[in-house]
């Protein structure tokens, strides 16, 4: 059933990336979600506005602070964007993680790093021949 679900993202994926006509907007999103690269400036702190949150503010302020320790491990050179050798170095931290086989057998999801590879693939479809007819062939 796992699998199942597995492949059903990489159809969406493939689908998204043929809809937008450009993978590279899904796999940046799907950077920024996995890598913690979503928040704008390192050095912002939640403020107040956490009393509005629909979660535990303090649960808030944990996953604030695991996504600046995320933010700061990938983003070498602090400018808030992973550029190509920062996100390589985070798809290889992730590709060797001790942990990655067994995420690949437990996860709903495929790893990200799997996805972004796979959209990469798509995109040079696209600038080498157009979008291809059959998006799905990627799955």
């Amino acid at each position: 059933m796992l699998y199942l679900s597995r492949t059903r993202e990489y159809y969406a994926d493939a689908y998204s990336a043929a809809a937008t006509r450009d993978p590279h907007l899904l796999a940046s999103a799907l950077t920024k979600i996995t890598y913690g690269l979503s928040l704008a400036r390192r050095d912002s702190e939640p403020s107040g506005l956490r009393a509005f949150f629909i979660g535990d503010p303090v649960k808030a302020a944990q996953d604030y602070a695991t996504l600046q320790t995320r933010m700061a491990k990938y983003d070498l050179d602090r400018d808030g964007q992973l550029d190509a050798y920062e996100l390589q170095k985070a798809i290889e931290a992730e590709r060797w993680s001790p942990w990655s086989r067994a995420n690949d057998l437990l996860s709903t999801h495929p790893a990200t790093y799997k996805r972004i590879l796979k959209l990469e693939e798509i995109e040079e479809e696209i600038k080498r021949s157009g979008l291809p007819t059959d998006a799905y062939k990627f799955v």
